[in-house]
């Protein structure tokens, strides 16, 4: 991996023929998680509920054909998905950490008067780091756990705005929708659609020259 990176870096260096890109966001995931357990007598439960979230990367200029306002954003990220659901026979609680990557790329389809709007759509990766299930009175461990162990894949797609303030530097705002495809090896149908909403700050780095 040592060996990797810099020959990785060098590649985005040697082909961008615009300002790369460092970005800070946190905001709020708004998660509804519906879980169905496959034994018998048991029912669907939609639980909802507000987690924060956070992610830090980078950017750099994409060059395919002519599509200047083409970029790539690689970042990583760390997000909270809880939920709390009762039904006439249960009490369902959620609290879940997930740390992740997440690689998207991005369409520059607005500008003017200092503000940017970009499309965006990707993948995110991540596995969970922190988790706790409470059904009734009965607390469960979930990290380790072999239902909710591997890798979480989340679509996710969005949109971006940025504001100019300064030579280097824009306050930004996202608003990302996803979907999990896969928990884990998980036998009780866990499934998570979530709206992030975003806030933070992007800062351009030194432009370069493409060779």
């Amino acid at each position: 991996m040592k060996k990797i990176m810099p020959h990785f870096l060098f590649f985005l260096i040697s082909f961008s023929t615009y300002s790369q890109g460092v970005f800070f966001n946190l905001g709020k995931n708004f998660s509804t998680i519906s879980y169905k357990n496959r034994s018998a007598f048991t029912e669907k439960l939609d639980i909802n509920g507000v987690g924060d979230a956070y992610e830090i990367g980078y950017t750099d200029v994409l060059k395919y054909k002519n599509f200047k306002d083409l970029k790539f954003t690689g970042s990583v990220t760390m997000n909270d998905y809880n939920a709390i659901a009762e039904s006439t026979l249960n009490r369902l609680e959620w609290k879940t950490t997930y740390i992740g990557v997440q690689s998207t790329v991005d369409y520059q389809f607005y500008d003017a008067f200092f503000f940017f709007l970009t499309a965006r759509a990707g993948l995110n990766l991540s596995t969970i780091v922190r988790g706790k299930q409470t059904v009734n009175n009965s607390a469960y461990d979930l990290v380790g756990n072999n239902e909710f162990s591997g890798i979480v894949l989340q679509p996710v797609i969005g949109v971006y705005a940025k504001y100019y303030l300064s030579k280097n530097g824009y306050l930004s705002a996202g608003l990302n929708l996803s979907k999990t495809l896969k928990l884990g090896n998980n036998i009780d149908n866990v499934s998570i659609n979530n709206t992030q909403i975003l806030f933070g700050g992007y800062f351009d780095l030194i432009k370069v020259t493409s060779k």
